[in-house]
């Protein structure tokens, strides 16, 4: 794990007061657009120029070298090529300067530079603040400190909002078309690279200290320190800030380009997920949707009593049709409206209106003004408090008829003190009318362009408000914190063990395992058949066997005592023509069920211990129906993963099958993450597979292990 470094130590590159841009020039170069960035910005501090052919470019003056530089300087942009980048940062940190952005690449993401890597890393062990490097570089936009290799807005706004990205061109793509568009203000945007300096996590916890912001977005394709961010959320949570998070390259194509563009492995998207879900981080789903989740962050109110639902006010019944069915596929309930609020939107719609959810007021609110606050009037008592979104269009600039929707919205905002979002059909076309947006924008209704984009980020109003109260229960903590304690009383040393070592750990746990022991003659095997008194499971043990089934090296059914002789000779003689010359055969009673189930741990080495579930048993696969979660578990956090996959209704008994034990299902989760929790470090995964669910009240059981270890890149098994 990297180390945090100190929030003050941050500040010397966040809010330098006098910068030097090295490599700029008289030409146009990637130097010289930092240094006219600096100059058109406004930065509030001094600024210099370092470069040996010049004594003053653009009016700034300039300084043969690094050392030759003003003792004021306390931080650097440095836009020269990565072997130069390195002598640069080397005099710098020598001249007692402790802060660089460096913009160019070749640090490890491609060819041969992991040696300039390890150079920065020095650099930043000592205590240098490095952004980058692969970086655009950074804005701060309440000292106009553009460190900032790319163009940016020519009117920049300061506000509420801090963006890290790790890429640049992402980046830019959400906060400048917020900034120009919108007017939405940001204090820090932030391109940071290869992190091979400050993290992530390093920028997150400064803006968390900042009082003047409210949201901190997150652009990323690696995390370096991810098991610093529960802390960082707690922090945010506790201040009712908002943290979210878009992930680029979640994909397996999508994570190859990530590690060619940052030189870092993404890991798994699904444990990413799981793990932010119980940071309490929004994740978004697309960078439209990051785009359009800082605006509703950072404009609406910080109502802590919102409903889970929303109700639609559209001027367009086909436009009402769309954020209903985008609604549905997001999971974001409509409200269904009681009778009394049915009955109040009747009486003021004309007759063709729809008194339904979403509500279609017709051309008519666009043609008569008093229409639109006789509907907020009969939807405003609605219980449950749900949001409200309602249409309005920003184009073409100046139409006074959207210009009086804008001010409605906004007078019932104000009056209210509920929360409106406001939002446009299409997010394509011309300039936005500043003034409808402005005019929003004072009463605290966001505007969202793009009836899919605004209908898919209402349903993170909720999430963020739960996260919120969630962190602030004790309950909830305690019983995560409970989780580890019971995992801690249930550690085992694990090392290479074989299936009946596992078994007793994971009993320990309260993970239940079939019954089995080890024969090492066809004696013993039908020893083992009259003891468990049904037919049997014939398995060969060795360690190291994998893919048991593929090998023929498995027999199931076994009745009698001819059925176990043949199958301990057949799998035997097969393991050991595979290799295996010391196997010997496991011999376990059959159990039946109403379904077969899986769950598995991972150990990720980023993220900690997660457990998977899913139904199919070794369909599973070909089934992918499956949920992540970190551990430990709650009961609560157990029973929700079996109720999000889709084969859920096998459980419950569909088409008059007998329903199956859920209860005792998320028993075994529990248990298996306290498991994972006590174990981790020992191995990189574990597979229960298949678990045979039995009918409700007679619990579930386990019939194969299978233990994948750190050391070796293929798995162990005992099975």
């Amino acid at each position: 794990m990297e180390k945090p470094l100190p929030v003050t130590s941050m500040s010397s590159l966040l809010d330098p007061k006098a910068v030097a841009v090295v490599g700029a020039s008289q030409r146009q170069s990637r130097g010289t657009s930092v240094l006219m960035n600096l100059i058109e910005a406004g930065f509030k501090g001094e600024v210099f120029a370092v470069n040996p052919r010049y004594q003053d470019v653009h009016g700034r003056r300039c300084f043969p070298s690094v050392a030759a530089l003003p003792a004021s300087v306390d931080c650097l942009a440095v836009a020269v090529a990565a072997d130069a980048a390195c002598d640069v940062l080397e005099e710098a940190f020598a001249h007692g300067i402790r802060a660089a952005v460096v913009m160019a690449a070749g640090f490890g993401e491609g060819g041969h530079g992991e040696e300039r890597a390890m150079r920065l890393r020095s650099l930043a062990d000592k205590g240098m603040r490095i952004c980058g490097p692969n970086c655009f570089g950074l804005i701060n936009l309440a000292t106009n400190a553009a460190l900032y290799s790319g163009p940016i807005p020519k009117h920049l706004r300061s506000g509420s909002v801090a963006l890290v990205s790790q890429s640049g061109g992402l980046g830019a793509t959400v906060f400048s078309p917020l900034m120009g568009d919108r007017a939405l203000g940001f204090k820090y945007f932030v391109s940071c690279g290869n992190q091979i300096g400050a993290t992530i996590e390093d920028y997150v916890e400064y803006f968390l200290h900042d009082p003047d912001i409210s949201v901190v977005a997150i652009v990323v394709e690696a995390l370096k320190s991810p098991r610093r961010l529960p802390g960082l959320a707690r922090s945010a949570h506790a201040q009712r800030k908002s943290l979210l998070l878009f992930q680029a390259g979640r994909s397996a194509a999508g994570r190859v380009l990530a590690q060619s563009h940052t030189g870092a492995l993404a890991g798994d998207a699904g444990i990413l997920a799981a793990f932010l879900r119980r940071c309490g981080i929004v994740q978004v789903e697309s960078l439209d949707e990051l785009t359009e989740t800082i605006e509703l962050f950072a404009v609406a109110p910080c109502d802590e009593t919102i409903g889970s639902e929303v109700i639609v006010v559209s001027g367009s019944g086909g436009g009402a049709a769309v954020a209903a069915d985008v609604l549905d596929a997001v999971h974001m309930p409509l409200s269904p409206l009681n009778a009394e609020t049915k009955e109040r939107v009747r009486s003021v719609l004309p007759d063709f209106g729809s008194v339904t959810n979403p509500i279609d007021g017709t051309g008519a609110i666009y043609d008569n003004p008093a229409l639109l606050p006789k509907i907020f009037d009969a939807i405003l008592p609605e219980p449950g408090r749900p949001v409200i979104a309602a249409s309005v269009s920003a184009r073409p600039v100046g139409n006074e008829g959207m210009r009086r929707l804008a001010s409605t919205y906004a007078d019932v905002a104000r009056s209210s003190g509920r929360t409106i979002v406001a939002y446009q059909y299409s997010p394509l076309g011309g300039p936005l009318d500043p003034d409808i947006v402005g005019m929003l924008h004072a009463a605290r209704i966001p505007f969202l362009l793009g009836t899919a984009n605004a209908m898919r980020v209402l349903r993170y109003l909720p999430l963020r408000q739960g996260y919120w109260a969630r962190s602030a229960r004790e309950g909830a903590a305690s019983e995560w914190n409970a989780g580890a304690e019971r995992a801690a009383q249930a550690a085992s040393h694990l090392g290479d063990c074989d299936f009946l070592a596992a078994r007793n750990a994971l009993l320990a746990s309260g993970v239940p395992i079939v019954e089995a022991d080890l024969a090492s003659s066809e004696a013993g095997a039908v020893k083992l058949l009259r003891r468990f008194g049904y037919a049997v499971a014939v398995k060969a043990e060795a360690a190291g066997l994998l893919h048991k089934s593929e090998l023929d090296c498995v027999r199931l059914h076994c009745a009698s005592e001819r059925d176990v002789t043949d199958a301990y000779q057949t799998v035997v003689a097969n393991a050991r023509k595979a290799g295996f010359a010391d196997a010997q055969a496991l011999i376990q009673p059959m159990i039946a069920g109403v379904a077969e189930a899986y769950a598995g741990i991972i150990d990720d080495p980023l993220f900690g211990p997660a457990i998977c579930f899913g139904l199919g048993g070794i369909f599973v696969e070909i089934l992918e129906d499956t949920e992540i979660e970190m551990a430990p578990l709650t009961h609560d956090d157990a029973m929700a993963m079996i109720y999000r996959t889709k084969g859920v209704k096998l459980l419950e008994g569909a088409r008059g099958r007998p329903r199956g034990d859920i209860e005792a299902m998320a028993n075994l989760l529990v248990g298996l993450g306290d498991f994972a929790v006590a174990n981790s470090g020992q191995f990189r995964a574990l597979d229960l597979n298949p678990i045979i669910v039995k009918p409700s009240g007679e619990g579930v059981i386990a019939v194969d292990i299978a233990i994948e270890p750190n050391q070796q890149p293929t798995a162990n098994a005992a099975e």
